[in-house]
Protein backbone atom coordinates (compact mmCIF):
# COMPACT_ATOMS: atom_id res chain seq x y z
CA UNK A 1 0.00 0.00 0.00
CA UNK A 2 2.86 2.22 1.01
CA UNK A 3 4.79 1.47 -2.17
CA UNK A 4 1.47 2.09 -4.45
CA UNK A 5 1.19 5.65 -2.73
CA UNK A 6 4.44 6.78 -3.70
CA UNK A 7 3.95 5.49 -6.75
CA UNK A 8 1.22 7.59 -7.30
CA UNK A 9 2.92 10.54 -5.61
CA UNK A 10 5.66 10.69 -7.91
CA UNK A 11 4.05 10.30 -10.83
CA UNK A 12 1.37 13.23 -9.52
CA UNK A 13 4.89 15.56 -9.42
CA UNK A 14 6.02 14.39 -12.68
CA UNK A 15 2.94 15.91 -14.40
CA UNK A 16 2.74 19.13 -11.99
CA UNK A 17 6.56 20.15 -12.38
CA UNK A 18 7.83 20.93 -16.18
CA UNK A 19 10.91 19.49 -16.93
CA UNK A 20 13.59 21.17 -17.10
CA UNK A 21 15.18 22.48 -20.57
CA UNK A 22 17.62 20.45 -22.17
CA UNK A 23 21.11 21.49 -21.05
CA UNK A 24 21.60 24.71 -23.33
CA UNK A 25 23.94 27.02 -24.26
CA UNK A 26 23.61 30.47 -23.30
CA UNK A 27 25.01 33.81 -23.80
CA UNK A 28 24.80 36.74 -21.21
CA UNK A 29 25.85 40.22 -22.42
CA UNK A 30 26.45 42.55 -19.79
CA UNK A 31 28.55 45.38 -20.00
CA UNK A 32 27.46 47.45 -17.30
CA UNK A 33 30.19 48.67 -15.37
CA UNK A 34 27.76 48.76 -12.10
CA UNK A 35 27.55 45.90 -9.03
CA UNK A 36 24.41 46.63 -8.06
CA UNK A 37 23.27 45.76 -11.70
CA UNK A 38 25.10 42.70 -11.91
CA UNK A 39 23.76 41.70 -8.33
CA UNK A 40 20.54 41.25 -10.06
CA UNK A 41 21.58 39.13 -13.35
CA UNK A 42 24.26 36.92 -11.47
CA UNK A 43 22.06 34.75 -9.53
CA UNK A 44 20.17 33.80 -12.51
CA UNK A 45 23.29 32.97 -14.37
CA UNK A 46 24.71 31.16 -11.69
CA UNK A 47 21.39 29.04 -11.07
CA UNK A 48 21.48 27.96 -14.87
CA UNK A 49 25.25 26.68 -14.74
CA UNK A 50 23.61 24.99 -11.57
CA UNK A 51 21.06 22.84 -13.41
CA UNK A 52 23.40 21.82 -16.07
CA UNK A 53 23.29 24.91 -18.54
CA UNK A 54 26.65 26.25 -20.05
CA UNK A 55 26.92 29.68 -19.61
CA UNK A 56 29.25 32.05 -21.40
CA UNK A 57 29.16 35.76 -19.67
CA UNK A 58 30.50 39.07 -21.39
CA UNK A 59 30.64 41.32 -18.79
CA UNK A 60 33.35 44.17 -17.00
CA UNK A 61 32.22 43.07 -12.97
CA UNK A 62 33.79 39.42 -12.69
CA UNK A 63 31.50 36.89 -11.39
CA UNK A 64 32.18 36.21 -7.20
CA UNK A 65 34.49 33.45 -6.71
CA UNK A 66 33.79 29.92 -6.56
CA UNK A 67 31.46 30.26 -9.80
CA UNK A 68 30.33 27.32 -11.25
CA UNK A 69 32.27 25.29 -13.81
CA UNK A 70 29.88 25.50 -16.43
CA UNK A 71 30.53 29.65 -16.26
CA UNK A 72 33.17 30.71 -18.61
CA UNK A 73 33.40 34.34 -18.10
CA UNK A 74 35.30 36.91 -21.11
CA UNK A 75 36.26 40.16 -19.50
CA UNK A 76 35.92 43.36 -20.88
CA UNK A 77 37.84 45.90 -20.95
CA UNK A 78 37.50 48.58 -17.96
CA UNK A 79 35.57 51.39 -18.43
CA UNK A 80 37.88 54.08 -17.81
CA UNK A 81 34.95 56.47 -18.37
CA UNK A 82 32.87 55.12 -15.50
CA UNK A 83 32.01 56.94 -12.79
CA UNK A 84 32.78 53.74 -9.83
CA UNK A 85 36.02 53.82 -11.70
CA UNK A 86 36.77 57.57 -10.63
CA UNK A 87 35.79 56.91 -7.19
CA UNK A 88 32.15 57.08 -7.62
CA UNK A 89 29.29 59.54 -7.97
CA UNK A 90 30.54 62.99 -5.77
CA UNK A 91 27.02 65.07 -4.38
CA UNK A 92 28.74 68.00 -6.26
CA UNK A 93 28.18 66.00 -9.43
CA UNK A 94 24.37 64.86 -8.25
CA UNK A 95 23.89 68.73 -7.74
CA UNK A 96 23.64 69.48 -11.45
CA UNK A 97 21.78 66.04 -12.36
CA UNK A 98 18.89 66.73 -14.25
CA UNK A 99 16.47 64.03 -15.13
CA UNK A 100 16.60 65.06 -18.75
CA UNK A 101 20.57 65.64 -18.46
CA UNK A 102 20.81 62.14 -16.82
CA UNK A 103 19.19 60.25 -19.45
CA UNK A 104 21.08 61.82 -22.71
CA UNK A 105 23.67 61.04 -20.60
CA UNK A 106 23.12 57.13 -20.08
CA UNK A 107 22.07 56.67 -23.92
CA UNK A 108 25.41 58.45 -24.87
CA UNK A 109 27.66 56.22 -22.48
CA UNK A 110 25.62 53.30 -23.97
CA UNK A 111 26.43 54.26 -27.73
CA UNK A 112 30.18 54.12 -26.59
CA UNK A 113 29.54 50.84 -24.78
CA UNK A 114 28.53 49.16 -27.68
CA UNK A 115 31.10 50.19 -30.17
CA UNK A 116 33.62 49.38 -26.86
CA UNK A 117 32.09 45.79 -26.62
CA UNK A 118 31.78 44.87 -30.02
CA UNK A 119 35.13 45.82 -30.51
CA UNK A 120 36.86 43.13 -28.19
CA UNK A 121 38.07 40.13 -30.01
CA UNK A 122 36.80 37.81 -27.61
CA UNK A 123 33.73 39.36 -28.16
CA UNK A 124 34.10 39.10 -32.27
CA UNK A 125 34.74 35.57 -31.77
CA UNK A 126 31.90 34.49 -30.17
CA UNK A 127 29.64 35.96 -33.52
CA UNK A 128 32.45 34.89 -36.10
CA UNK A 129 30.72 33.28 -39.42
CA UNK A 130 31.50 30.40 -40.70
CA UNK A 131 32.06 26.51 -40.34
CA UNK A 132 33.46 27.01 -35.97
CA UNK A 133 30.92 29.47 -35.52
CA UNK A 134 29.99 28.74 -32.09
CA UNK A 135 26.37 27.85 -31.38
CA UNK A 136 23.73 29.57 -28.30
CA UNK A 137 20.50 28.55 -27.75
CA UNK A 138 19.76 31.85 -25.85
CA UNK A 139 21.15 35.29 -25.08
CA UNK A 140 20.41 37.12 -22.11
CA UNK A 141 21.34 40.99 -22.46
CA UNK A 142 20.30 43.68 -20.21
CA UNK A 143 17.79 46.25 -21.40
CA UNK A 144 19.47 49.56 -20.31
CA UNK A 145 21.07 52.20 -22.34
CA UNK A 146 21.52 49.86 -25.51
CA UNK A 147 20.26 47.82 -28.08
CA UNK A 148 22.81 46.93 -29.37
CA UNK A 149 23.72 43.67 -28.35
CA UNK A 150 20.21 42.21 -29.41
CA UNK A 151 22.51 42.27 -32.98
CA UNK A 152 24.33 39.44 -31.68
CA UNK A 153 21.54 37.34 -30.82
CA UNK A 154 20.14 38.05 -34.68
CA UNK A 155 24.16 36.79 -35.60
CA UNK A 156 23.87 33.51 -34.00
CA UNK A 157 20.00 33.07 -34.34
CA UNK A 158 19.06 32.66 -30.95
CA UNK A 159 16.09 34.22 -28.92
CA UNK A 160 16.63 36.84 -26.55
CA UNK A 161 15.27 37.32 -23.04
CA UNK A 162 16.24 40.72 -21.52
CA UNK A 163 16.55 41.66 -18.06
CA UNK A 164 15.51 44.90 -16.45
CA UNK A 165 17.29 46.07 -13.51
CA UNK A 166 15.09 48.86 -13.18
CA UNK A 167 11.25 49.74 -13.88
CA UNK A 168 11.36 49.21 -17.77
CA UNK A 169 13.08 52.72 -19.54
CA UNK A 170 10.64 55.32 -21.41
CA UNK A 171 11.62 53.79 -24.46
CA UNK A 172 11.42 50.03 -23.55
CA UNK A 173 8.20 49.72 -23.17
CA UNK A 174 6.83 49.88 -26.89
CA UNK A 175 8.47 46.44 -27.46
CA UNK A 176 7.21 44.34 -25.10
CA UNK A 177 3.33 45.85 -26.33
CA UNK A 178 2.83 47.15 -22.80
CA UNK A 179 0.42 50.45 -22.13
CA UNK A 180 2.67 53.39 -22.44
CA UNK A 181 -0.29 55.78 -21.56
CA UNK A 182 1.39 58.64 -19.52
CA UNK A 183 -2.02 59.18 -17.46
CA UNK A 184 -0.99 56.10 -15.19
CA UNK A 185 2.42 55.37 -16.36
CA UNK A 186 5.24 57.40 -14.82
CA UNK A 187 8.61 57.82 -16.32
CA UNK A 188 10.90 56.35 -14.11
CA UNK A 189 13.10 59.20 -13.70
CA UNK A 190 10.03 61.77 -12.11
CA UNK A 191 8.87 61.81 -8.92
CA UNK A 192 5.37 60.46 -9.38
CA UNK A 193 3.11 57.80 -8.62
CA UNK A 194 0.23 56.16 -11.36
CA UNK A 195 -1.96 58.74 -9.48
CA UNK A 196 -0.92 62.25 -10.92
CA UNK A 197 -2.77 65.44 -11.12
CA UNK A 198 -3.12 67.67 -14.45
CA UNK A 199 0.33 69.33 -14.26
CA UNK A 200 2.08 66.03 -13.54
CA UNK A 201 0.57 64.24 -16.16
CA UNK A 202 1.37 67.36 -18.68
CA UNK A 203 4.76 66.81 -17.58
CA UNK A 204 4.98 63.37 -17.47
CA UNK A 205 3.57 63.07 -20.84
CA UNK A 206 6.19 65.50 -21.94
CA UNK A 207 8.81 64.29 -20.41
CA UNK A 208 8.48 60.39 -22.11
CA UNK A 209 7.44 61.78 -25.27
CA UNK A 210 10.66 63.71 -25.50
CA UNK A 211 13.18 60.38 -24.56
CA UNK A 212 11.25 58.11 -26.78
CA UNK A 213 11.95 60.69 -29.70
CA UNK A 214 15.22 60.84 -28.48
CA UNK A 215 16.12 57.37 -28.51
CA UNK A 216 14.39 56.71 -31.42
CA UNK A 217 15.42 59.08 -33.72
CA UNK A 218 18.71 59.84 -32.24
CA UNK A 219 20.56 57.23 -30.51
CA UNK A 220 18.80 54.16 -32.10
CA UNK A 221 19.92 55.16 -35.59
CA UNK A 222 23.61 55.95 -34.14
CA UNK A 223 23.82 52.45 -32.68
CA UNK A 224 22.51 51.16 -36.31
CA UNK A 225 25.52 52.63 -37.76
CA UNK A 226 28.02 51.65 -35.24
CA UNK A 227 26.51 47.61 -35.74
CA UNK A 228 26.71 47.69 -38.91
CA UNK A 229 30.01 48.67 -38.95
CA UNK A 230 30.98 45.91 -36.67
CA UNK A 231 28.78 43.11 -38.02
CA UNK A 232 27.68 43.94 -41.29
CA UNK A 233 25.12 45.95 -42.96
CA UNK A 234 22.83 43.00 -43.30
CA UNK A 235 21.68 43.53 -39.47
CA UNK A 236 18.41 44.65 -39.11
CA UNK A 237 16.67 47.38 -37.78
CA UNK A 238 17.47 47.64 -33.71
CA UNK A 239 14.03 48.59 -33.64
CA UNK A 240 12.75 45.05 -35.21
CA UNK A 241 15.33 43.12 -33.43
CA UNK A 242 13.94 44.56 -29.94
CA UNK A 243 10.29 43.72 -31.44
CA UNK A 244 11.25 40.56 -31.55
CA UNK A 245 12.43 40.02 -27.62
CA UNK A 246 11.09 36.81 -26.15
CA UNK A 247 10.52 37.77 -22.52
CA UNK A 248 11.76 40.22 -20.23
CA UNK A 249 12.65 39.50 -16.57
CA UNK A 250 12.06 42.91 -14.81
CA UNK A 251 12.91 43.80 -11.16
CA UNK A 252 10.02 44.78 -9.69
CA UNK A 253 6.93 43.92 -7.89
CA UNK A 254 3.59 45.21 -7.66
CA UNK A 255 3.21 45.75 -4.07
CA UNK A 256 6.52 48.02 -3.81
CA UNK A 257 6.83 49.53 -7.59
CA UNK A 258 3.27 50.30 -8.56
CA UNK A 259 0.56 48.07 -10.26
CA UNK A 260 0.74 48.96 -14.13
CA UNK A 261 -0.16 46.60 -16.96
CA UNK A 262 2.12 44.88 -19.17
CA UNK A 263 2.12 42.13 -21.53
CA UNK A 264 2.30 38.57 -21.56
CA UNK A 265 6.03 38.27 -21.98
CA UNK A 266 6.81 40.76 -19.05
CA UNK A 267 8.08 39.16 -16.11
CA UNK A 268 8.30 40.75 -12.86
CA UNK A 269 11.17 39.30 -10.59
CA UNK A 270 12.20 42.13 -7.55
CA UNK A 271 13.93 40.59 -4.97
CA UNK A 272 15.54 38.31 -6.83
CA UNK A 273 19.46 39.38 -5.81
CA UNK A 274 17.65 38.66 -1.64
CA UNK A 275 19.41 36.10 0.03
CA UNK A 276 18.54 34.98 4.05
CA UNK A 277 20.37 37.36 6.14
CA UNK A 278 23.66 36.18 7.87
CA UNK A 279 24.97 36.65 11.29
CA UNK A 280 26.77 40.35 11.62
CA UNK A 281 30.51 40.59 12.42
CA UNK A 282 31.28 40.44 15.75
CA UNK A 283 32.04 44.00 16.69
CA UNK A 284 28.86 45.40 14.15
CA UNK A 285 26.73 43.06 16.26
CA UNK A 286 27.99 43.73 19.63
CA UNK A 287 27.12 47.83 18.54
CA UNK A 288 23.76 46.68 17.14
CA UNK A 289 22.28 44.71 19.58
CA UNK A 290 22.88 46.96 22.29
CA UNK A 291 21.20 49.38 21.76
CA UNK A 292 18.02 49.58 23.55
CA UNK A 293 16.51 52.17 21.98
CA UNK A 294 17.09 50.61 18.08
CA UNK A 295 19.89 51.11 14.92
CA UNK A 296 19.52 52.92 11.72
CA UNK A 297 21.15 52.35 8.93
CA UNK A 298 22.61 54.94 6.85
CA UNK A 299 24.11 54.21 3.33
CA UNK A 300 23.57 55.81 -0.25
CA UNK A 301 24.75 52.66 -2.03
CA UNK A 302 27.38 51.45 -3.67
CA UNK A 303 27.91 54.02 -6.53
CA UNK A 304 27.71 57.20 -4.60
CA UNK A 305 30.14 58.39 -2.34
CA UNK A 306 28.78 59.95 1.31
CA UNK A 307 32.35 61.18 1.67
CA UNK A 308 32.09 63.72 -0.69
CA UNK A 309 29.28 65.42 0.78
CA UNK A 310 30.83 69.23 2.06
CA UNK A 311 32.42 68.58 5.80
CA UNK A 312 30.54 71.17 7.20
CA UNK A 313 27.46 69.60 6.33
CA UNK A 314 28.48 65.84 7.18
CA UNK A 315 29.85 67.38 10.48
CA UNK A 316 26.37 68.73 11.39
CA UNK A 317 24.79 65.45 10.22
CA UNK A 318 26.93 63.87 13.12
CA UNK A 319 26.04 66.34 16.10
CA UNK A 320 22.25 65.61 14.74
CA UNK A 321 22.76 62.61 15.01
CA UNK A 322 24.43 62.65 18.73
CA UNK A 323 21.17 63.70 19.62
CA UNK A 324 18.96 60.59 19.11
CA UNK A 325 18.33 58.12 21.24
CA UNK A 326 18.74 55.34 18.86
CA UNK A 327 22.77 54.69 17.17
CA UNK A 328 22.99 55.32 13.63
CA UNK A 329 25.33 53.14 11.62
CA UNK A 330 27.00 55.13 8.81
CA UNK A 331 28.30 53.72 5.46
CA UNK A 332 31.22 56.36 5.07
CA UNK A 333 34.02 56.15 2.72
CA UNK A 334 37.10 58.36 4.33
CA UNK A 335 38.35 60.37 7.52
CA UNK A 336 35.15 61.65 9.59
CA UNK A 337 34.20 64.88 9.01
CA UNK A 338 34.52 65.91 12.96
CA UNK A 339 33.86 64.47 16.53
CA UNK A 340 31.94 60.96 16.07
CA UNK A 341 29.08 60.94 18.45
CA UNK A 342 29.33 57.44 20.80
CA UNK A 343 26.14 56.64 19.21
CA UNK A 344 27.11 56.73 15.88
CA UNK A 345 29.46 54.29 14.04
CA UNK A 346 30.98 55.26 10.44
CA UNK A 347 32.26 52.30 8.29
CA UNK A 348 34.17 51.95 4.91
CA UNK A 349 31.74 49.23 4.37
CA UNK A 350 28.70 47.49 5.47
CA UNK A 351 26.91 44.47 4.81
CA UNK A 352 23.50 46.10 4.29
CA UNK A 353 21.12 43.43 4.09
CA UNK A 354 22.51 41.77 7.68
CA UNK A 355 22.01 44.92 9.26
CA UNK A 356 18.56 45.88 7.90
CA UNK A 357 17.23 42.51 8.20
CA UNK A 358 18.23 42.75 12.14
CA UNK A 359 15.27 43.03 14.73
CA UNK A 360 16.79 45.98 16.72
CA UNK A 361 16.68 47.82 13.20
CA UNK A 362 14.34 50.78 13.25
CA UNK A 363 15.18 52.93 10.27
CA UNK A 364 16.75 53.19 6.80
CA UNK A 365 18.13 56.30 4.92
CA UNK A 366 18.85 55.67 1.57
CA UNK A 367 19.16 57.10 -1.59
CA UNK A 368 16.19 54.91 -2.81
CA UNK A 369 18.04 52.41 -5.25
CA UNK A 370 15.91 49.40 -6.36
CA UNK A 371 17.77 46.97 -4.52
CA UNK A 372 17.91 48.81 -1.29
CA UNK A 373 14.10 49.44 -1.62
CA UNK A 374 13.42 46.14 -2.55
CA UNK A 375 15.89 45.36 0.96
CA UNK A 376 14.07 47.39 3.17
CA UNK A 377 10.75 46.36 1.74
CA UNK A 378 11.79 42.60 2.42
CA UNK A 379 13.07 43.80 5.69
CA UNK A 380 10.03 45.48 7.03
CA UNK A 381 12.04 48.73 7.94
CA UNK A 382 11.22 52.63 7.03
CA UNK A 383 12.49 53.84 5.00
CA UNK A 384 13.99 58.12 4.06
CA UNK A 385 14.89 58.70 0.93
CA UNK A 386 17.14 61.19 -0.18
CA UNK A 387 16.49 60.50 -4.22
CA UNK A 388 19.81 61.33 -6.47
CA UNK A 389 19.09 60.27 -9.68
CA UNK A 390 17.44 57.63 -12.42
CA UNK A 391 14.92 56.13 -10.88
CA UNK A 392 15.18 56.35 -7.31
CA UNK A 393 12.75 59.05 -7.51
CA UNK A 394 10.08 57.01 -8.72
CA UNK A 395 11.04 53.99 -6.35
CA UNK A 396 10.69 56.37 -2.97
CA UNK A 397 7.40 58.02 -4.44
CA UNK A 398 5.86 54.59 -4.49
CA UNK A 399 7.40 53.76 -1.00
CA UNK A 400 5.76 56.93 0.36
CA UNK A 401 2.53 56.14 -1.64
CA UNK A 402 2.19 53.06 0.34
CA UNK A 403 3.10 54.94 3.80
CA UNK A 404 6.33 52.77 4.38
CA UNK A 405 8.85 56.25 4.02
CA UNK A 406 9.33 59.50 3.03
CA UNK A 407 11.25 60.73 -0.04
CA UNK A 408 13.20 63.94 0.84
CA UNK A 409 15.22 66.32 -1.99
CA UNK A 410 18.44 66.18 -1.66
CA UNK A 411 18.87 69.34 -0.41
CA UNK A 412 17.54 68.53 2.63
CA UNK A 413 21.24 66.69 3.32
CA UNK A 414 22.38 70.62 3.62
CA UNK A 415 20.05 71.17 6.59
CA UNK A 416 20.82 69.09 9.37
CA UNK A 417 18.38 70.20 11.66
CA UNK A 418 15.04 69.53 9.02
CA UNK A 419 16.97 66.51 8.20
CA UNK A 420 16.61 64.79 11.88
CA UNK A 421 12.92 66.81 12.42
CA UNK A 422 12.27 63.76 9.75
CA UNK A 423 14.36 61.33 11.25
CA UNK A 424 12.55 61.85 14.49
CA UNK A 425 9.10 61.87 12.78
CA UNK A 426 9.33 58.37 11.29
CA UNK A 427 10.58 57.09 14.09
CA UNK A 428 7.78 58.34 16.13
CA UNK A 429 4.91 57.96 14.37
CA UNK A 430 3.55 54.29 14.49
CA UNK A 431 2.17 54.18 10.70
CA UNK A 432 5.88 54.31 9.06
CA UNK A 433 6.98 50.83 11.22
CA UNK A 434 3.25 49.27 10.09
CA UNK A 435 3.10 50.52 6.83
CA UNK A 436 6.51 48.87 6.41
CA UNK A 437 5.77 45.61 7.53
CA UNK A 438 2.43 45.45 5.59
CA UNK A 439 4.80 46.09 2.86
CA UNK A 440 6.82 43.42 3.76
CA UNK A 441 4.26 40.75 4.05
CA UNK A 442 2.84 41.63 0.76
CA UNK A 443 6.19 41.65 -0.78
CA UNK A 444 7.10 38.34 0.25
CA UNK A 445 3.80 36.59 -0.65
CA UNK A 446 4.64 35.08 -3.66
CA UNK A 447 3.64 31.47 -5.24
CA UNK A 448 7.47 30.75 -6.60
CA UNK A 449 10.59 32.55 -5.35
CA UNK A 450 11.97 35.46 -7.69
CA UNK A 451 14.88 33.78 -8.66
CA UNK A 452 12.77 30.26 -9.57
CA UNK A 453 10.39 32.34 -11.50
CA UNK A 454 13.50 33.87 -13.69
CA UNK A 455 14.59 30.03 -14.07
CA UNK A 456 11.49 28.74 -14.58
CA UNK A 457 10.55 31.23 -17.81
CA UNK A 458 14.22 31.38 -18.78
CA UNK A 459 14.27 27.33 -19.68
CA UNK A 460 10.66 28.23 -21.14
CA UNK A 461 12.03 30.04 -23.92
CA UNK A 462 14.18 27.77 -24.70
CA UNK A 463 11.84 24.67 -24.46
CA UNK A 464 9.39 26.59 -26.15
CA UNK A 465 12.56 27.85 -29.16
CA UNK A 466 11.96 31.89 -28.44
CA UNK A 467 7.98 30.97 -26.75
CA UNK A 468 6.85 33.83 -30.06
CA UNK A 469 3.10 32.90 -28.84
CA UNK A 470 3.92 35.01 -25.44
CA UNK A 471 4.84 38.23 -28.02
CA UNK A 472 1.25 40.24 -28.71
CA UNK A 473 0.85 42.27 -31.84
CA UNK A 474 0.86 45.74 -29.86
CA UNK A 475 4.70 45.55 -30.22
CA UNK A 476 4.48 46.05 -33.89
CA UNK A 477 2.10 48.88 -33.95
CA UNK A 478 3.23 52.90 -34.46
CA UNK A 479 2.67 54.89 -31.37
CA UNK A 480 -0.47 56.90 -33.65
CA UNK A 481 -1.65 53.19 -34.14
CA UNK A 482 -1.48 52.23 -30.60
CA UNK A 483 -3.13 55.89 -29.64
CA UNK A 484 -5.86 54.77 -32.14
CA UNK A 485 -5.09 58.24 -33.63
CA UNK A 486 -5.82 56.98 -36.94
CA UNK A 487 -9.04 55.97 -36.34
CA UNK A 488 -9.67 58.96 -34.38
CA UNK A 489 -8.76 61.03 -37.56
CA UNK A 490 -11.23 59.29 -40.30
CA UNK A 491 -13.60 59.21 -37.76
CA UNK A 492 -13.70 62.78 -37.00
CA UNK A 493 -13.01 63.24 -40.80
CA UNK A 494 -16.24 61.23 -41.28
CA UNK A 495 -17.96 63.24 -38.81
CA UNK A 496 -17.48 66.60 -40.43
CA UNK A 497 -17.72 65.21 -43.84
CA UNK A 498 -21.63 64.79 -42.40
CA UNK A 499 -21.90 67.55 -40.69
CA UNK A 500 -20.72 69.55 -43.57
CA UNK A 501 -23.09 67.66 -46.19
CA UNK A 502 -25.60 68.41 -43.60
CA UNK A 503 -24.85 72.30 -43.88
CA UNK A 504 -24.77 72.33 -47.81
CA UNK A 505 -28.42 70.98 -47.86
CA UNK A 506 -29.93 72.72 -45.18
CA UNK A 507 -28.77 75.83 -46.77
CA UNK A 508 -29.77 74.81 -50.45
CA UNK A 509 -33.06 74.08 -48.81
CA UNK A 510 -33.30 77.47 -46.81
CA UNK A 511 -32.30 79.06 -50.30
CA UNK A 512 -35.15 77.02 -51.80
CA UNK A 513 -37.50 77.93 -49.55
CA UNK A 514 -36.79 81.66 -49.76
CA UNK A 515 -37.14 81.76 -53.22
CA UNK A 516 -40.57 79.98 -53.35
CA UNK A 517 -42.02 82.44 -50.83
CA UNK A 518 -40.41 85.41 -52.68
CA UNK A 519 -42.28 84.49 -55.94
CA UNK A 520 -45.26 83.53 -54.55
CA UNK A 521 -45.82 87.17 -52.22
CA UNK A 522 -44.21 89.00 -54.93
CA UNK A 523 -41.34 90.38 -53.28
CA UNK A 524 -39.30 89.14 -56.37
CA UNK A 525 -40.75 91.11 -58.70
CA UNK A 526 -40.67 94.46 -56.28
CA UNK A 527 -36.90 93.92 -55.86
CA UNK A 528 -35.90 93.41 -59.49
CA UNK A 529 -38.16 96.58 -60.07
CA UNK A 530 -36.58 98.60 -57.36
CA UNK A 531 -32.71 97.47 -58.74
CA UNK A 532 -34.07 98.70 -62.32
CA UNK A 533 -35.00 102.34 -60.97
CA UNK A 534 -31.89 102.16 -59.47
Amino acid sequence: MRCSSLTAFLAFAAVLVPPAARAARILAVLPVESHSHFAVSWPLLRALCERGHDVVLVSRVPPPAGRPPRCVHVAVSEDKGNLINRGGLTMSVIENMSPLATSFGLLEHGLWDCDKVLSEPAVRALVQPGPGQQRFDLVIAEIFHTDCFLALAHRLQAPVVSVSTSVITEWGHGRFGNPQNPAFVPSMRLRYTDEMPFPARLHNALFQAGLRALHALYFQRLEQHVVRQHLGDDVPRLAELAANTSLVLVNTHPALSLPLPTATNVIEIGGIHLVPAKELPQDLEQFVAGAKDGVILFSLGSMIRASSLPQENAAALLRGFGTLKQRVVWKWEDAAPGPVPKNVRLSKWLPQFDVLCHNNTRLFIGHGGLLSTSEAAHCGVPLLGIAMYGDQRTNLAAVSKVGAGRSLPYSTLKNADLFIKHVKELLEEPSFLENAKLLSSRFRDRPMSPLDTAVYWTEYVIRHKGAPHLRGAARNLYWYQESLLDVYAVVLAALAAVLFLAWAMLRAALRLVLRIACSVGGACDKKAASKKKQ
